[in-house]
């Protein structure tokens, strides 16, 4: 289920809202689960990174940075919190010239248990082997 939490309505809310628009989308791992209509013997597991930028009423542009990962039974799930099943990361900061390079630096900092969100991106980017 944590599947439908991490490739749900947070995400769609966001990307529809006028004031807010979703300029990069990396969506790493999106194997939809086989109680979902998903291939048979699916991993279950969503992973994306995506940046924003939203223009409150009355209030400076700011830029956004999310991450997400619901690991399923795929390569994820050997690592970050034991047991964990949903890992979200956002951060906010006011748009200018040094914004992405903050955001980027601020998520690369991000751990859940040992992991960082690169080990998630790797382990999810990497070969399955037979």
């Amino acid at each position: 289920m944590y599947y439908m939490a991490a490739n749900g309505p947070f995400l769609a809310r966001l990307a529809a809202s006028g004031r807010c628009t979703t300029e990069q989308r990396d969506v790493v791992a999106n194997h939809v689960p086989s109680f979902a209509d998903g291939d048979q013997g699916s991993p279950g597991d969503y992973i994306a990174q995506i940046d924003g930028t939203c223009r409150p009423a009355r209030a400076p542009r700011m830029r956004w940075s999310y991450f997400i990962a619901a690991p399923g039974f795929g390569p994820t799930t050997t690592i970050g919190i034991p047991g964990s099943g949903l890992y979200v990361a956002v951060a906010v900061t006011r748009d200018n010239a040094r914004a992405a390079t903050r955001l980027t630096r601020l998520l690369g900092h991000v751990r859940f248990g040992q992991a960082a969100i690169a080990d998630f991106v790797r382990a999810a980017r990497a070969p399955v082997s037979v």
